[in-house]
């Protein structure tokens, strides 16, 4: 088992290196199924969770946390199809992070493309000003966005995840993208203007 799927092991927890096929009684198998569940999808839970917190948390402590909350209840899901309850457990665990008094400016590092695709279209400086944009946008907006175009979700997905309805989420992405854009705008914008020179 890798090191990063080993650190998302809840506390109590036996070891995930068993396969979840076999006997056991319903209790054991449920958690071979939740070690399992936790193992395929670690990396984008933690990609999730670097997404929307940013550095104002540690993303690994989200996942940590998250996947903790999640196996002390573990008897009250069905662990077959687990990736929309992983991903709502830690979304919502790094909106409560960022209900809390801001530390620190937000960084934050988009999940799923690849930043090498980014950089073969636009320069880094631009990729950065994405970042910036997206970082800026309140907590709800970023979630929202983050987990429609970078995670692929649909609307219905969104508004579970989010606790909210799918108009609002709707809304959320529509709000989120012009705000995104207008800040694109004006550095591409000033990035026109003559006589601009660069270094």
């Amino acid at each position: 088992m890798s090191d990063d799927v080993k650190a998302f092991e809840p506390a109590g927890a036996p070891s995930a290196a068993q396969p979840v096929s076999g006997g056991g009684t319903p209790s054991e198998v449920t958690v071979r199924l939740f070690e399992e569940a936790v193992r395929n999808h670690s990396r984008r839970l933690l990609a999730i969770a670097r997404a929307v917190v940013g550095t104002r948390a540690s993303p690994e402590d989200v996942v940590q946390q998250a996947i903790t909350n999640l196996f002390q209840h573990r008897e009250r899901y069905d662990w077959h199809e687990p990736g929309g309850l992983l991903k709502r457990a830690v979304v919502n665990e790094a909106l409560r992070i960022l209900r809390q008094p801001k530390m620190a400016s937000v960084t934050v590092e988009l999940p799923g493309r690849g930043r090498e695709g980014a950089g073969e279209m636009i320069d880094g400086e631009t990729v950065q000003r994405v970042r910036d944009a997206i970082a800026a946008l309140p907590d709800h907006f970023r979630a929202a966005l983050v987990l429609c175009e970078y995670e692929q979700m649909a609307y219905v997905q969104i508004a579970e995840v989010l606790g909210a309805s799918v108009p609002q989420v709707k809304t959320w992405i529509h709000r989120a993208r012009r705000q995104v854009g207008r800040t694109l705008k004006a550095y591409m914008d000033d990035e026109r203007m003559p006589g601009k020179q660069k270094g």
